[in-house]
């Protein structure tokens, strides 16, 4: 999406999607489950930096946070709060990550996205609108990110198969840990 909005005029609202909520019933290793539970944290925050700036920092917050969670390997909320730092954004926004009001507008985000895919679906969720219609796909999920003229031809593949009725599912096994 980084690479993409840019290159075709994309409007991006993004939106939260908590895996501690997700699989809180299911079967995780505890490794994941800790992940998850620091990624919650990490949503909330980033709830309450859209309450008061809207969709313009978020993008660049996600992509901060993601960058230190999975490519640095810093799992923490001292990466989010240097994720705050990157993005020029208030360090007071760390005391969100406890704030379990910001859960309400998570679950609302996951309803939204459940509602249009269905509950079998990991994330990305991506929800495509012309007008009235919109069409909702869950993917790709791609590594490494391709670019440029790649990362086009993709997308444009993408949109062709969400916006196609009879289109349900594409999908091959991983052959090898995220190349971040």
């Amino acid at each position: 999406m980084v690479e993409v909005a840019p290159r075709k005029d994309v409007p991006v609202r993004w939106r939260a999607y908590s895996l501690a909520f997700k699989n809180a019933d299911g079967d995780v290793p505890e490794p994941y489950r800790t992940h998850a539970a620091t990624s919650h944290q990490a949503l909330r925050v980033i709830e309450a930096v859209w309450a008061d700036h809207g969709d313009e920092p978020i993008g660049r917050l996600y992509t901060e946070i993601g960058t230190r969670f999975h490519t640095q390997d810093l799992k923490s909320l001292d990466a989010v709060a240097a994720a705050l730092e990157a993005t020029g954004l208030d360090a007071a926004y760390l005391d969100s990550a406890d704030d379990e009001r910001w859960d309400t507008e998570i679950r609302g985000s996951m309803d939204e996205a459940i509602e249009r895919v269905g509950t079998d679906v990991g994330v990305p969720i991506l929800v495509f609108r012309d007008g009235d219609a919109e069409a909702a796909i869950f993917g790709p999920v791609v590594s490494p990110a391709p670019t440029g003229d790649e990362a086009s031809a993709l997308w444009d593949g993408v949109m062709t198969m969400a916006w196609s009725p009879s289109f349900f599912e594409l999908k091959r096994t991983r052959t090898g840990p995220p190349i971040l």
